[in-house]
């Protein structure tokens, strides 16, 4: 077929997409950043609803900010090309207080480098979307996602990344007045200085040569603890925070074994170090039966709040069999591509699970793998309709 009436059908298909993008993604973090920028490389137009302040909060992306298990992300990188740069003798100063900086890398910097390629190189075919998507359907040609601002957008094929949050440890302080206040908002300074982890994959490693209490009640927080404890030899001690310890025997064996104690008094003080700034060196805890804990980190582990699984539920998607909640279910998926059990739907990261029952690491850089297999998917698939078409008109 001669260029020329190639490239008039390529533009034919285009035109007929104007209207209705192909690919809607709906997420801000690491998982829908891959989704929006691979579908842009591949010629896709795609809506990328990334959510709002609100979302954002609700995210647990933003209590896991370590990501230099990922290799070739390293703030020494760009430090390293900063001090190339400053290079003369002129630069001295510079030179000196940028080698004393963190140039912290984290999951906000690669969404936010995401942002600038897309809206950079590729703002013809990417539309970025700071709404919160509240309602999807199907339509008559594919999706229809609403946003909380009035948007309604369709797509043939939708990618889910909305993640999941973690339930987080109450602090029961009493305030300089007096005021007993149980909650959860006293652990925030230390979740934003990553003094509390939640990623033992993502995190663990930083625990290194320091003392951990790992926050949770459960076999599976206790397992963590044992992980800890195997993988870096450091002492680690396991907080209940009001609730009794549930443990298989034999795991109970093996926290005596390495000498993991259990504690199951209420937090009632995250004792801080002395820089004076509120979260900045941990130290440890204390409870309430008067008990302190020295640690230098602490490791949440008490399961799932919830997972984001609503627009998923809305439009018809499988999760697992569960016996919890509705609202702490995966949504099911293909091993392969991410696919759900409905056509043209595709959940990606934390809020997906593998539908054969194969463990799916749960990590930044398999987000982004997921994501990009979802893509390939839907191209496959907007290819073969574009091939067809353009047979059709020899």
């Amino acid at each position: 077929m001669p260029a020329g009436r190639y490239m008039e059908a390529f533009e034919a298909t285009r035109e007929a997409l104007v209207n209705q993008c192909q690919v809607i993604v709906v997420g801000g973090g690491i998982g829908g950043s891959a989704a929006a920028l691979r579908a842009a490389q591949h010629g896709l137009t795609v809506a990328w609803i990334r959510g709002d302040a609100g979302t954002a909060r609700a995210s647990r992306a933003r209590y896991v900010y370590n990501v230099d298990n990922m290799i070739g992300v390293s703030g020494g990188i760009v430090q390293r090309k900063v001090l190339e740069l400053l290079s003369g003798p002129e630069h001295a100063a510079a030179r000196e207080a940028i080698a004393r900086a963190h140039f912290h890398i984290g999951v906000p910097e690669i969404v936010e480098d995401v942002t600038l390629r897309l809206t950079a190189d590729f703002a013809d075919v990417a539309t970025l979307i700071d709404e919160k998507a509240i309602a999807a359907r199907a339509g008559d040609t594919g999706f229809v996602v609403e946003t909380d601002r009035g948007q309604g957008l369709r797509a043939g094929a939708v990618i889910l990344s909305t993640g999941v949050m973690d339930r987080q440890p109450r602090v029961k302080l009493t305030t300089k007045g007096g005021k007993v206040v149980d909650d959860i908002r006293w652990i925030y300074p230390w979740a934003n200085a990553e003094s509390l982890l939640y990623c033992i994959l993502c995190e663990g490693h930083l625990v290194r040569g320091t003392p951990v209490a790992v926050l949770g009640a459960s076999d599976a927080a206790a397992q963590v603890a044992l992980l800890l404890h195997e993988r870096y030899g450091v002492a680690v001690v396991l907080l209940g925070n009001g609730e009794a310890l549930e443990a298989r025997p034999e795991t109970l064996r093996l926290m005596d074994a390495y000498g993991v104690a259990f504690h199951g008094a209420r937090l009632v003080e995250i004792l801080d170090g002395e820089s004076g700034r509120k979260g900045e060196s941990l130290r440890g805890f204390r409870l309430e039966d008067g008990t302190q804990v020295p640690a230098r980190f602490g490791m949440v582990a008490m399961g799932l709040h919830r997972v984001y699984n609503d627009l998923a539920l809305q439009l018809g998607a499988e999760l697992d069999a569960g016996d919890g909640p509705e609202d702490a279910r995966h949504v099911l998926v293909d091993d392969a591509t991410s696919e759900t059990s409905v056509r043209g739907l595709f959940a990606v990261g934390d809020m997906s699970r593998h539908r054969s029952g194969t463990p799916s690491l749960k990590q930044i850089y398999t987000a982004q793998e997921y994501a990009v297999r979802a893509v390939q998917a839907i191209d496959r698939r907007e290819r073969a309709v574009r091939r067809a078409r353009v047979l059709e008109r020899r």
